[in-house]
């Protein structure tokens, strides 16, 4: 396991641990907030938002250098990856990142804020992947959202790990040339 992956697991439990924390010293039950108001509308809420991030990244990919930059980034960041290693990513960054964004920060600073802090940690430091910063804060409004409109964090994480293994696995099973 390479350096990035290390770093991005010890991130997202990290990020999970804050977060569980910190709704806890809040009092909250965490019951309800994971499950919100109905599991039956944050199921195809989650899978219908991934699925929408999905299309919107597949229609972008190509249209901008920061998307192929972006993807370069994460290519020469994470590889080799394994599907395995793809999928847990996935899920650990979707549960991390929403129990400390939608289910800790968002209810004390609020939703715009929350999600300008979230596109804020998808930020570079080559200003040319500002458009991924613009872009990921505009999913962590969506995301924001999925979890104001279901009461819990089921849908976020859902579509926050949906679309994560989405193009995660993609990562693992795509051949590419060699990165230098």
């Amino acid at each position: 396991m390479g350096p990035a992956l290390r770093f991005a697991i010890g991130l997202y439990v990290a990020l999970a641990v804050i977060g569980l924390a910190w709704m806890g010293w809040r009092g909250d039950d965490l019951g309800s907030i994971l499950w919100g108001r109905s599991w039956t509308l944050a199921l195809p809420a989650g899978l219908g938002f991934a699925v929408v991030v999905v299309l919107i990244s597949d229609g972008i990919l190509e249209r901008f250098p920061w998307t192929r930059l972006l993807r370069r980034e994460v290519r020469t960041a994470f590889h080799p990856i394994t599907r395995k290693a793809a999928l847990a990513i996935a899920l650990l960054s979707g549960i991390g990142e929403e129990l400390f964004f939608r289910g800790a920060l968002q209810p004390a600073i609020g939703w715009v804020a929350a999600s300008l802090v979230f596109g804020a940690l998808h930020t570079s430091f080559d200003r040319q992947l500002i458009g991924w910063t613009l872009f990921a804060t505009a999913v962590g409004l969506g995301l924001g959202a999925l979890f104001e409109a279901t009461g819990g964090l089921l849908a976020p994480i859902l579509a926050h790990g949906a679309v994560n293994a989405v193009q995660l696995v993609r990562l693992a099973t795509t051949r590419h040339p060699r990165v230098d």
